[in-house]
C-alpha cells in the first residue's frame, strides 16, 4: 500500500484562453488524444496506487460530474468539493481540507498531466522513501515567468520559490509544474497566508511559508518533454500529439 491512498485534483477552472473549447465545458473536459485531459490524470493516479479522489470542481462543475462519476467504472471512489469563489489555487485546496483529513496526499492541476503517467507513481515512491513535508514535480523551462520558479540544490532540496516572476529575472529553469505530494502541514502554512495582490490565496504562498518555517521540501524534476498541458490552443495541439503518437 502507498504512503498516500489520496488525490485531490483542482478542476474549477474555466480556460479562458482556450476561446470557443471551454464556452461549454470546463477546461479539464478538454480532448486530446481522444480522452478528457482529467480522465488522463486519473488513470496516472489509480495506476499510482490511489484509491480516493477528490475533484475540487467550479465553473460548469455539473459536467465534471457527469463525465467522471464516482469512480467505481474505473476502480477509484471520487468525491466533489466545490469551489464556490474562484480564489486561487490554495483556496481551491482548502475545499478539500476536510477530505485530506491528517494523511499524506497527492495533489494535482486538472489542466497538466504528467506523461508517460508513470510519473505519479514515481513521485509516490519517492516521497515514500524521504518523508519530505511536501514533494513538488518540477519542469524544465526556457524561463519559468509565466508559473513559479523553483530553486533547488544537488539533493534536491528546494530552498526558494518565486510565483510568477519577471521574465528574464529567473536563475532557474525548472517551473512549478503542477503536482504535488503534500503533509497536512500546507493547510498549516497556507493558514498564515493572506491573498495575494491579485486576491487570491496561492499555493505558491503556502510552499513558501513552509520552507519560511524549515520544512523539508524537495523536488522531482520531470524532463521538459513528459510535462503536457492544455493552458492554449497551441499547448492543447501539442499535447493532442503527442498522446495520439504515444497511445
Amino acid at each position: 500500500m502507498t504512503v498516500a491512498r489520496r488525490a485531490v485534483v483542482l478542476a474549477a477552472g474555466k480556460g479562458t484562453r482556450l476561446g470557443d473549447l471551454t464556452r461549454d465545458r470546463p477546461k479539464p473536459l478538454v480532448e486530446a488524444g481522444s480522452r478528457p485531459l482529467v480522465h488522463w490524470i486519473l488513470q496516472g493516479l489509480k495506476d499510482a496506487g490511489i484509491s480516493e479522489v477528490c475533484l475540487v470542481i467550479g465553473y460548469l462543475g455539473s459536467k465534471v460530474r457527469e463525465s467522471c462519476g464516482d469512480g467505481s467504472a474505473t476502480g477509484l471512489s471520487i468525491v466533489y468539493r466545490e469551489q464556490e469563489r474562484l480564489n486561487g489555487t490554495g483556496g481551491a485546496l482548502f475545499s478539500a481540507r476536510d477530505f485530506c483529513g491528517d494523511e499524506p496526499f497527492f495533489l494535482c492541476f486538472g489542466d497538466i498531466l504528467l506523461h508517460p503517467t508513470q510519473h505519479y507513481r514515481a513521485m509516490l515512491d519517492d516521497f515514500e522513501a524521504s518523508r519530505p513535508d511536501a514533494l513538488l514535480a518540477a519542469n524544465y523551462v526556457e524561463d519559468p515567468a509565466c508559473g513559479a520558479a523553483v530553486y533547488f540544490d544537488s539533493a534536491l532540496r528546494i530552498h526558494r520559490i518565486v510565483e510568477k516572476p519577471a521574465p528574464g529575472t529567473s536563475t532557474t529553469n525548472y517551473n512549478q509544474a503542477g503536482a504535488f505530494v503534500f503533509t497536512a502541514a500546507i493547510f498549516e502554512a497556507l493558514d498564515t497566508v493572506g491573498p495575494s495582490p491579485r486576491g487570491e490565496i496561492e499555493l505558491t504562498a503556502g510552499v513558501a511559508r513552509l520552507l519560511e518555517q524549515g520544512k523539508t521540501v524537495r523536488a522531482y524534476p520531470v524532463p521538459a518533454e513528459h510535462w503536457l498541458d492544455i493552458g492554449t490552443p497551441e499547448a492543447l495541439a501539442q499535447t493532442d500529439r503527442i498522446l495520439r503518437e504515444t497511445m
